[in-house]
């Protein structure tokens, strides 16, 4: 087994939790509130922010020009992708960028950021990785599973879903994980276990995040 795949297996137990969280079965068949959704829009949009600034801080810490290029490209395809849906619920509400970036993030917002943010700035490539990933990988996870699975035709959410489902998004991920996985391929002992740990600290932060977008 690769040592990414034996990572991802170690926090499967809460991906799979994710499936059933009422944010994302309100998703799927349209019945959560647009304030609900609005308000994780514009907390994801905070987030996004952040989530630039650790692939920039990944970036600083490449010693070739091939790693660099890496991250650009995924925090490229990241914002492009998460960008289109987002901006015209946002923007028909009367919401820019520029105002949403005079936003205090919400406590488990912060938190998560928060923690991306400490792992880039004490730690080299894997442990970034492993931070900001599960993002990434769960949100396919969960919106593939949603996509084959559900009934999203009625849902006002179809088109946010099908962007997450997309074969485009998910071979974006495989892309990722192929570089992942060879970053962590040599990586044994304390290393590795703490690579599992902070990955599944990022887990429980996705986890936080959407009870969070749920609960207000």
């Amino acid at each position: 087994m690769d040592k990414l795949r034996d990572i991802i297996d170690n926090s499967m137990d809460l991906w799979k939790g994710y499936l059933t969280h009422p944010f994302i079965l309100g998703l799927a068949d349209g019945s959560l509130s647009e304030e609900k959704f609005v308000r994780y829009l514009i907390e994801d949009t905070i987030y996004l922010r952040e989530y630039a600034r650790v692939y920039a801080m990944a970036m600083y810490k490449s010693h070739s020009l091939r790693d660099i290029r890496e991250y650009y490209s995924v925090l490229s395809f990241v914002n492009e992708s998460e960008s289109s849906e987002r901006l015209v619920w946002l923007n028909e509400r009367g919401f820019t960028d520029g105002q949403i970036d005079q936003m205090e993030p919400k406590k488990a917002n912060a938190e998560y950021f928060g923690f991306m943010l400490d792992m880039a700035e004490k730690y080299e490539a894997p442990e970034i990785l492993m931070a900001v990933l599960p993002c990434m990988f769960s949100y396919a996870y969960i919106f593939r599973h949603v996509a084959e699975n559900c009934d999203i035709g009625g849902s006002r959410y179809r088109g946010f879903i099908l962007g997450y489902a997309s074969e485009e998004y998910y071979k974006s991920c495989l892309r990722w994980y192929e570089f992942a996985e060879e970053k962590c391929r040599d990586i044994e002992g304390e290393r590795l276990e703490r690579l599992k740990w902070i990955f599944r600290r990022s887990s429980e932060y996705e986890k936080a995040f959407w009870d969070m977008a749920f609960k207000g």
